[in-house]
């Protein structure tokens, strides 16, 4: 892909192209899977070609003796073996989203059943350590709530930069979003992070998104434009067009993506049976 934030004409053509190849029918977007850690040609192919024109693939397997190395396995198929160590990663690379009763675990949203805004994963993570991938499996779902919307990041910039180019040019400004850094007993554990929000990937040349809804903590560079547009960017992702996707994973359904930008609703737990969700977050993109 050439730089189509720098170039009107390589834009263009992205564009044309990935009008033409979208696909906007959640239906289509699922695919049956026999064996997860033994896919075979035809399910490989489907779900690649989704991760490449949609950014994301839906699917769904049988019920597993061990749904960890499964989901591993399956990963590791589309070559997303390098995973990202964060806290509360287990051995093989996947994080148990979950409510969790640990002080230090629940201060952090996803391990709450609190509503999730829109935002990219590892938003906050440094140039080196960019998540480009990420999967995620329901092994038990909520007995209410617990939804997922998400839309593709580069279709949000394709409506930004149809709708007003400014808008989208200010989104791509190098200081555009800053999150300071993360102090635990006055030992940092993670430095400030300052970059754009849209960008053309250096590794993949693909252009990714860097973004949070959450206000805490979160400093957009002191200009008009951009408070501008990241306001009128909140409206889009607040709005319904077509290319936005709503869906509540049922048991052994999982979601493989080139880390789009996606919020979660509230949610009411199961006792018996709490609401768990496997992550793997992962430095490379979906490949064949």
């Amino acid at each position: 892909m050439a730089n189509i934030v720098t170039s009107i004409d390589d834009y263009r053509f992205w564009r044309d192209e990935k009008l033409a190849n979208v696909q906007t029918d959640i239906e289509n977007c699922l695919i049956e899977v026999n064996k997860p850690t033994q896919l075979s040609k035809a399910e490989k192919n489907q779900i690649t070609h989704l991760c490449r024109v949609n950014n994301f693939a839906l699917f769904h397997i049988p019920s597993q003796q061990d749904y960890e190395s499964s989901i591993v396995g399956f990963n590791q198929q589309f070559n997303l073996k390098t995973f990202d160590q964060h806290l509360y990663v287990k051995g093989q690379g996947l994080a148990h989203i979950t409510q969790s009763d640990q002080q230090d675990q629940a201060e952090f949203i996803p391990y709450t059943d609190r509503a999730i805004g829109w935002h990219t994963d590892g938003y906050y993570n440094a140039p080196e350590d960019r998540i480009r991938a990420f999967s995620l499996f329901c092994v038990n779902p909520a007995q209410q709530g617990g939804e997922n919307q998400w839309i593709d990041p580069q279709m949000a910039y394709l409506l930004l930069r149809e709708e007003n180019s400014d808008i989208a040019t200010a989104l791509t400004h190098a200081q555009a979003m800053s999150i300071p850094a993360h102090k635990v007993d006055g030992q940092i554990r993670r430095k400030t992070s300052v970059g754009p929000i849209f960008f053309m990937d250096e590794m993949t040349n693909q252009l990714y998104m860097r973004y949070t809804q959450r206000k805490k903590n979160i400093d957009f560079y002191d200009s008009d434009e951009i408070k501008q547009a990241v306001e009128i960017l909140d409206l889009l992702l607040a709005g319904n067009t077509q290319y936005h996707f709503t869906h509540t994973m049922s048991a052994n359904q999982g979601l493989l993506c080139n880390n789009i930008l996606h919020k979660r609703s509230t949610y009411i737990d199961q006792q018996e049976t709490p609401r768990l969700m496997l992550r793997g977050r992962y430095f490379n993109r979906v490949q064949s």
